[in-house]
């Protein structure tokens, strides 16, 4: 699967689903709804939006008409002084009324009531990441050293490009998100191996590396995450205990910032 834009916000909700079949007995499975934020952040680019949805019962066949949630009241806070009210607009997305640009550096607030549930969650957005150097490991994988920033947490991801310049492959996660303690200093991060046919010399000159940066409570998503999650599908199906960033009684999410670093052949 290729790995899309990461600066496009998709909308996404955690779909519980699970069953249980008995030839003579029905079982009644204990569920609890869960309220499900989701917001990306892009440092220098045009803020997308917020997805506010709820989980379905166990069971039930994901559809965002049932699961978008259109009465709440919800706005961010730019570095503690501008107030951005957000607007419902379509299958459980907010927005606001006119175009609001996510600069590097800011601390972005999240606040949200619906109904008698507040919610909030906070996020630094990251610098454009700075790279100091990248390798080619024998055809295997991609890795390079990043000029590392304190709060900051780092992926990165292959790409094969194709013909005409533009990505033909792109790897479907990253391999691991990597962080710091130690200022000043570089951190090296590394790709996915590259999979066959492309893990050979006739298609180096073909390859590339991209990093990213995320405000450093992204490590502690992706550490905890289930399954091998796309980097563009932060919510997915799946189990066990995921660490969130965002606040309130059963609610989940991300509301993170992040920045992307160009493409660099090695």
């Amino acid at each position: 699967m290729y790995i899309r834009n990461f600066s496009i916000l998709i909308l996404f909700s955690l779909i519980f689903s699970a069953c249980e079949n008995s030839t003579d007995v029905s079982i009644d499975l204990p569920y609890t709804e869960y309220t499900v934020i989701n917001a990306q952040l892009s440092a220098n680019k045009i803020f997308d939006g917020v997805t506010i949805t709820h989980t379905l019962p166990l069971g039930t066949q994901f559809d965002i008409k049932k699961a978008e949630i259109k009465d709440a009241v919800a706005y961010i806070l730019e570095n503690g002084t501008r107030v951005i009210p957000l607007h419902y607009d379509s299958d459980g997305l907010y927005k606001p009324v006119s175009s609001v640009g996510i600069d590097a550096g800011k601390q972005y607030e999240f606040f949200a009531e619906i109904g008698s549930k507040s919610i909030y969650s906070k996020t630094v957005v990251p610098e454009i990441p700075v790279v100091v150097q990248v390798t080619n490991a024998n055809n295997e994988y991609l890795s390079a050293m990043v000029k590392a920033n304190p709060g900051e947490a780092y992926g990165a991801a292959w790409i094969i490009s194709g013909n005409s310049g533009d990505p033909a492959q792109r790897a479907d996660d990253f391999h691991s998100i990597e962080t710091t303690d130690h200022f000043p200093s570089d951190v090296l991060v590394r790709t996915k191996n590259i999979p066959a046919p492309y893990n050979t010399p006739a298609f180096s000159n073909s390859f590339y590396i991209q990093v990213y940066a995320f405000d450093k409570a992204y490590k502690d998503y992706f550490l905890t995450k289930t399954g091998a999650n796309q980097i563009d599908n932060t919510f997915t199906s799946g189990g066990g205990t995921v660490t969130w960033n965002v606040y309130g009684e059963n609610v989940i999410g991300l509301f993170i910032g992040k920045a992307e670093g160009s493409a660099v052949h090695p």
